[in-house]
């Protein structure tokens, strides 16, 4: 290559498009080839040792016509032009190129394959067609976010998901991504935050607000995207609808609530039960310990209720049980105490931060509330109606001491009241070991 040629080929910039994978090349005015690079290689399968100071026409099939068209100014055409063992249909740009006195030295061509940049960008539309197949059949929502705030692309499960028409809709309504499309303003600032600082979010649980007002409950990604420059310009993200995954554990939960609820309930009479009496009162002795209070014990028989049962049958004895703890669960709550069913026909009371004195006062109301009832028992030796026997003990425990204590002698008491001829209330003086 002459050194003229050179400078003209800095001229002309031509040396620029040898990155750009186009076809580049220079002649003189005879249309001798001066200049050959990659791309021209590439597309018509000579190298430049091949071609340089051939004439163009005796390497690439150019009928006459094209050649007087490429000799005049600057312009473009279509042709087709032979490659090496093909015909190629191409896109020519072509100018000419003059010296530094402004004479016309050669002309620069630059020429770019039609029919494979046809082919490329049908290969680019496919795929175009097949993403948006994609995100179109995708059963989770889809969507990127401009730096901005504002929703630039959404697929329509996101559409739905958030209460919107089309894709469309929801991308010219929602122009501020955490003031609109969360439920709850906190969720917004800790999903953009976490964004933000680690430039991705991954099973981010939230509600999101539907055009409705109305929620729905996701689970949120989010990657964050750069320009070509490496700062953050928006990012992507996609959102799955866990509305049944929600639906399904709160079932669950209200399941366990209620097994939890059953395992300390009798199920007879629906008052707590022996299990829930012990937990609550080791519970209350360690508390009372702590706190230096006086924690009060009752526990009770309905009088003579193996002979009701035999008078009036197992299910009138049932009903009986179940009036009887309902009315000491009244006085027992009014008291701010724990009733529960001990075990056959006796019941247990536990009275927090309550002294003896009191502790007997709630005693006699639990028998005259049940006397009240009024329930008849023609088998009782002490009254006509069904009655209760009553032992109270109310101590201040001690750390380390026993709870067992504080059963034995409200044991140790109602044991006395029946003694004593049923149908009454007997305290116990205990001291904790």
């Amino acid at each position: 290559m002459t050194e003229a040629f050179a400078d003209n080929r800095i001229l002309t910039m031509g040396h620029l498009v040898d990155q750009a994978g186009l076809a580049y090349l220079e002649t003189d005015t005879s249309f001798i080839i001066r200049y050959w690079n990659k791309g021209a290689e590439a597309l018509f399968g000579y190298s430049e040792d091949d071609v340089v100071n051939r004439r163009l026409d005796k390497i690439v099939d150019m009928d006459a016509q094209l050649m007087r068209q490429l000799g005049s100014e600057d312009g473009a055409c279509l042709a087709t032009m032979g490659s090496r063992g093909r015909q190629i249909d191409c896109r020519i740009r072509f100018t000419p190129i003059v010296d530094a006195t402004g004479i016309k030295a050669g002309m620069a061509l630059l020429i770019r394959d039609v029919v494979g940049t046809r082919e490329q960008e049908s290969r680019l539309n496919a795929r175009g067609r097949a993403m948006e197949d994609i995100l179109g059949f995708a059963p989770v929502g889809i969507f990127h976010v401009g730096l901005s705030g504002g929703m630039v692309v959404a697929n329509s499960e996101y559409a739905w998901m958030l209460g919107y028409e089309s894709p469309d809709q929801l991308v010219s309504q929602v122009n501020d991504f955490a003031g609109q499309v969360f439920y709850e303003a906190r969720k917004a600032e800790e999903f953009m935050f976490i964004l933000m600082e680690a430039e991705r979010v991954t099973r981010f649980r939230c509600r999101l607000k539907r055009r409705d007002g109305s929620f729905i409950w996701a689970l949120c990604y989010a990657m964050a995207t750069k320009d070509q420059s490496g700062r953050m310009d928006g990012f992507n993200g996609y959102a799955i609808d866990i509305g049944d995954t929600i639906r399904a554990e709160k079932a669950l939960q209200r399941a366990n609530e209620e097994l939890m609820r059953l395992s300390v309930i009798d199920g007879l009479t629906q008052i707590s039960n022996r299990r829930e009496f012990d937990a609550r009162l080791g519970m209350e002795w360690e508390r009372h310990a702590g706190e230096k209070l006086s924690l009060a014990v009752i526990l009770c028989d309905i009088d003579y209720f193996k002979k009701f049962n035999d008078s009036y049958g197992h299910q009138a004895g049932d009903e009986c049980l179940k009036r009887v703890a309902a009315a000491i669960d009244i006085c027992a709550g009014d008291n701010g105490g724990l009733a529960a069913r001990y075990g056959g026909e006796e019941f247990g009371v536990i009275l927090p931060e309550t002294g003896a004195e009191r502790a007997l006062g709630v005693a006699e109301v639990i028998r005259k509330a049940v006397l009240a009832l009024e329930i008849e028992h023609n088998r009782s030796e002490v009254s006509p109606c069904v009655t209760l026997s009553l032992g109270v003990s109310a101590v201040v425990p001690v750390k380390g001491g026993s709870d067992m204590g504080l059963l034995a002698a409200s044991d140790s008491a109602l044991y006395k009241a029946k003694k004593q001829g049923r149908n009454r209330t007997v305290d116990a003086v205990y001291s904790p070991v």
